[in-house]
């Protein structure tokens, strides 16, 4: 802390850049690791079981599952953005009806991705390459996690990026913490424990992506009770379609982005599929150690 700025009659201590960006906690670059090991977590623990057949499936399923993410930065990134520039302009009033739209305009987009996963997991599972041994463990995983937990994934995600915006990044990081590390914990007792195989990562990742979603809600409920100044409301009564236009032309860039990334990731893995389901499991293998050092 090394200067002042004079705010009427008194003296306000602003942080320098380099404490900002050398000393501050970096609780975001936290939760990008947590993430990521939420997403390896499913790959070692159904590696165990010694069937290639099973890692094939979760590696045919990812790329699909984590076009999610690619929903959650087209509302939550852009929201965010756009209600960080409100604030800065101290415009509170329209934070709420941002908020409101993000969470849940990005929720029925959301269930619409999900039932049309649903509808057309016939040809969705063909082209991405599933074999007679992968069909039934790709086709009960795809079910979980992005039919049933599509849209806890997705709020989860938007959740954190609301709360970022307003600056209570330790918060939002804690909600994906939390159920990155369940998903762990939980991977082991319905895998094995349970014997449920996939299905039971499945699960796993579908009760973690719940309790994230949930700790998001319950920390911005505890922040505005608390009065630290939390503008956002995810009330439905605020939803409205007046600020399409400013959260996607944001958000849109980011999700395109990742959107992009993973339908080639589709293509990678339908053309390994072509060799038999062992190359299919190795890149899905490869793939996450590689997402690794660029979350970071």
């Amino acid at each position: 802390m090394d200067f002042f700025v004079e705010r009427g009659a008194c003296f306000v201590e602003k942080p320098s850049d380099t404490y900002l960006f050398a000393e501050m906690p970096v609780p975001t670059i936290i939760s990008q690791v947590i993430t990521m090991i939420y997403n390896l977590a499913d790959t070692f623990f159904i590696g165990q079981l010694g069937d290639p057949a099973m890692v094939a499936a979760v590696s045919l399923v990812s790329p699909w599952f984590n076009l999610l993410t690619a929903l959650g930065n087209l509302f939550g990134l852009g929201g965010s953005s756009l209600i960080s520039r409100m604030l800065g302009a101290q415009n509170h009033r329209d934070v709420k009806h941002v908020a409101a739209f993000s969470v849940w305009g990005g929720g029925a987009a959301t269930l619409l991705f999900s039932l049309a996963t649903y509808l057309g997991r016939g040809p969705l599972l063909t082209f991405l390459g599933a074999s007679p041994d992968t069909y039934g463990y790709a086709e009960g995983y795809l079910f979980w996690v992005v039919v049933l937990g599509g849209v806890p994934t997705m709020v989860s995600l938007t959740l954190g990026h609301l709360l970022r915006s307003e600056g209570h990044a330790r918060q939002a990081s804690a909600g994906m913490m939390f159920g990155g590390i369940l998903n762990v914990v939980l991977d082991p007792v319905f895998i094995f424990g349970l014997d449920m195989g996939v299905a039971g990562a499945a699960v796993a990742t579908v009760i973690g992506q719940i309790s994230g979603a949930c700790i998001g809600f319950f920390l911005l409920v505890v922040s505005r009770r608390l009065g630290e100044g939390t503008a956002v409301s995810l009330r439905p009564r605020y939803f409205t379609f007046r600020f399409v236009g400013p959260i996607f032309s944001v958000g849109l860039a980011s999700a395109l982005a990742t959107a992009l990334g993973n339908a080639s990731n589709m293509v990678m893995v339908h053309l390994a599929s072509g060799y038999g389901d062992i190359p299919v499991a190795a890149y899905g293998i490869v793939k996450r150690i590689d997402q690794f050092p660029l979350n970071v």
